[in-house]
C-alpha cells in the first residue's frame, strides 16, 4: 500500500489547483487520481472558457476576481503561454433599470472588478450584431475575457502525478477518518483526502459514510457555428439575462449557448437533439441576428448544484480528514485558482485569504 500526504480525487479544476497549491505550500507528496484516461474531460474540459467576474453571489464574485487576477498574472514559471486574453463582455437586460445588473454591479465593484453601465451606442460599436437586439440596458464588464482552459488545467497538473483510470471502489474507514482508499488500480493511504469528483463527489461521499450532500448535475448545451465572415476573434461577450443565453468569439466563428439546466444523472451527457432549436428560440428573443447562424457542432457539459446552491469547499463532519472541494455550480473553471488557494490552506492550516464557513458541508448535517 503507497502513502501519499494527501490523496486528490478528481483531476479537473479543483483537484488540480488544490494540489498546486499543497505543492507550493511544501506539501511533499500529494497524488491526484482519475477515473478517466486523460485529466479533465468533463466539466473542466468541456465549458466555454468564459471569466465572467460578476454574478449574483458576492462570494462567487470574491473568489471569482482572485482567480481571474490570478490568471492575469501567474507566478513565474506557471505557464509558457498567456492563459487570458481580455476581450471583456457585456451583459444585457430587456428592462431599463434591471435590478440583477446592480446586484452584479454592486458584487463586482466591492470585489474589486471594474464594471459600469454601458450605454447602447457603447454596445452596438462592440458588437454590432446586436444592432436588432430589444435590450434596454448593459452592464459593461471590461476585466473579463477568455481562458485557454486546457492551458490552465495543464500548469495546474504539471507539478503533481496524476493517475488515471483509477476508479474508487472503496474507503477503508476507521471511526471519524479515513485510513486507505481503495482503486482499480491499487490501494493508498494518506493523511488527507481531498474529494473533488465533480458530479461524482455526493456518490463517493456516500462509499465512504461521509456526510451526506445531495448534488445535483445538470446538463447545460454549448454550440459552435463553424466559421462566420464577420466574427471579430477579439471581440467581447454578449450575455443576455432575458431570457439566459449567451454568445463568444470562438475559433473564427461564435461558441454558443442556451443556458439550459436540465437534470440528468452523473456521466457524459448526450446532447438533446432539440438544443438547436431551444438555441434559436432564445437568441430570437434576445439577440435575432445570431439566430440565422448555422450549428456546427453541439455537445454538452455538466454543471453539479449544491443544495442551497451554494459551493461545498471543506472538513466533512463525519471523517476529520475527509476535504470537500465540489458543488461549484459551472464556476469551477472562473474560480479555480482560488478554490484551490482555500482548499489547500484548510488542509495545511495557513490563514485563509476569507472566510470558509459559509462553504462548509456542515451546513448541511
Amino acid at each position: 500500500m503507497e502513502h501519499v500526504d494527501v490523496l486528490v480525487i478528481g483531476a479537473g479544476f479543483a483537484g488540480a489547483s488544490t494540489a498546486w497549491w499543497l505543492k507550493r505550500a511544501g506539501v511533499p507528496k500529494v497524488l491526484i487520481l482519475e477515473t478517466e484516461n486523460v485529466p479533465g474531460p468533463h466539466a473542466s474540459g468541456k465549458n466555454a472558457g468564459i471569466a465572467r467576474q460578476a454574478t449574483e453571489d458576492s462570494q462567487t464574485t470574491l473568489l471569482a476576481a482572485r482567480s481571474v487576477s490570478f490568471m492575469r498574472n501567474p507566478p513565474r514559471g506557471f505557464s509558457e503561454y498567456p492563459l487570458l486574453s481580455t476581450g471583456g463582455g457585456f451583459i444585457t437586460s430587456r428592462l431599463a433599470d434591471d435590478p440583477l445588473l446592480g446586484l452584479f454591479h454592486k458584487n463586482a465593484m466591492a470585489a474589486g472588478v471594474y464594471t459600469y453601465r454601458a450605454d447602447r451606442l457603447e454596445v452596438l460599436e462592440r458588437l454590432p450584431a446586436l444592432q436588432d437586439a430589444p435590450f434596454r440596458s448593459a452592464l459593461a464588464c471590461p476585466l473579463d475575457g477568455f481562458v485557454d482552459i486546457h492551458g490552465l488545467l495543464a500548469a495546474f497538473l504539471k507539478d503533481t502525478p496524476v493517475l488515471t483510470e483509477a476508479s474508487v471502489t472503496g474507503f477503508q474507514v476507521s471511526p471519524k477518518r479515513v485510513r486507505a482508499v481503495e482503486t482499480s488500480r491499487g490501494t493508498f493511504s494518506a493523511d488527507w483526502i481531498v474529494n473533488a469528483s465533480g458530479a461524482w463527489a455526493h456518490l463517493l461521499a456516500e462509499l465512504a459514510g461521509a456526510q451526506p450532500i445531495t448534488l445535483t448535475p445538470r446538463r447545460r448545451h454549448l454550440l459552435h457555428s463553424g466559421p462566420v465572415s464577420w466574427a471579430d476573434p477579439a471581440g467581447p461577450y454578449a450575455w443576455s439575462v432575458d431570457p439566459e443565453v449567451y454568445f463568444r468569439p470562438e475559433s473564427g466563428g461564435f461558441l454558443m449557448s442556451p443556458c439550459d439546466a436540465s437534470i440528468v444523472p452523473p456521466g457524459t451527457p448526450q446532447p438533446d437533439p432539440e438544443a438547436p432549436l431551444l438555441l434559436a428560440q432564445r437568441l430570437t428573443e434576445a439577440f435575432p441576428r445570431m439566430a440565422s447562424l448555422r450549428v456546427a457542432r453541439i455537445w454538452a457539459e455538466l454543471r453539479t448544484f449544491s443544495p442551497d446552491q451554494g459551493f461545498v469547499v471543506g472538513r466533512d463532519p463525519k471523517l476529520q480528514n475527509l476535504l470537500w472541494v465540489a458543488g461549484l455550480g459551472g464556476h469551477g473553471m472562473t474560480t479555480s485558482a482560488a478554490i484551490g488557494e482555500l482548499a489547500s490552506a484548510l488542509i495545511t492550516g495557513a490563514e485563509p485569504f476569507m472566510d470558509p464557513e459559509p462553504f462548509s458541508p456542515k451546513r448541511f448535517a
